[in-house]
């Protein structure tokens, strides 16, 4: 009997070791996401392996970066290295290299996107790119100027701040849920003497269709990491589109065509934008680590 006994306890033991270990393997990514809601619709960004979320308690970097998104979108996250998370977190402004960040327009905040609408925006992008791209590019210099005026004013630096080049490349990823081009782009802006310098970096943009929603994901890297920057973003979007499925009425919603009519070509445009103005955060923090010296 003690003989019987002692072997159930071990197998007992046993059990719940393996139980153990499996709830291990099955902790899904989520558990480290960001949790945003976009009109009504709550969905989770997971977290890119080695990063972090900006909060808004990590001042001042939080406002700072608040500087790098353009009146029309809306920004949900902000994910950087985790060295630079713990850097904001201890009150300091860190200079990343590579980052990700999460938008979408304010238009298509409330507005419920069908599969059949999602694949227009495809179409657009794939066909009319350069038109829309000539669109976004007669929009930066006004936004560049405020951007340029503002800073002016808050931390007393002239950056003179342009455009000097954005090159977009071919669509690269494409599912019935995402769609990815890269892009290349370069400024001219004063350094930290004043003297006129170039900054140079690669974004990739990658639209996903989640739950009824259209978000802009981009992942930002200095000019020679364009392929880290593609399979970065690619995995990012697969995690993001898993962690966020389409079941019941909003799948039933999502197959519904929809002949709107709805102006795709211009939220293009402000996903345009949205990289151009957001591709300078690792750039020009220098400015506000002159403020606090």
């Amino acid at each position: 009997m003690h003989r019987a006994a002692r072997a159930a306890q071990l197998d007992v033991s046993l059990m719940k070791r393996l139980l153990l270990l499996s709830m291990l393997f099955v902790v899904p990514p989520s558990l480290g996401a960001v949790e945003i809601s976009v009109g009504t619709t709550q969905l989770s960004i997971p977290s890119p392996a080695g990063y972090s979320p900006i909060t808004s308690d990590m001042q001042p970097y939080a406002e700072v970066a608040k500087r790098f998104v353009p009146p029309s979108n809306e920004q949900f996250a902000l994910f950087l290295p985790e060295a630079d998370a713990a850097a904001a977190r201890r009150g300091e402004i860190p200079q990343p290299k590579r980052w990700f960040y999460v938008q979408t327009t304010k238009a298509l905040i409330e507005r419920f996107v069908s599969t059949s609408e999602f694949a227009e925006l495809k179409r657009s992008v794939k066909t009319q790119n350069e038109d829309i791209l000539k669109k976004a590019e007669s929009q930066m210099p006004g936004l560049l100027e405020k951007l340029n005026k503002g800073i002016s004013a808050d931390y007393n630096v002239d950056l003179n701040l342009s455009l000097d080049q954005m090159l977009p490349l071919p669509t690269h990823y494409e599912t019935e849920r995402g769609l990815a081009y890269s892009t290349l782009l370069k400024y001219k802006i004063n350094d930290e003497q004043g003297k006129p310098s170039i900054l140079e970096g690669v974004v990739t943009t990658t639209f996903v269709h989640i739950q009824g929603k259209v978000l802009f994901l981009y992942v930002n890297a200095e000019k020679s990491g364009l392929e880290w920057s593609r399979s970065e973003s690619r995995k990012w979007a697969d995690t993001v589109i898993a962690a966020n499925p389409s079941t019941g009425d909003v799948a039933a919603r999502e197959s519904q065509s929809s002949g709107s009519g709805f102006d795709w070509n211009k939220v293009i445009t402000k996903a345009i934008v949205g990289a151009v103005i957001g591709g300078l955060v690792g750039g020009l923090t220098y400015v506000f680590r002159k403020k606090r010296s």
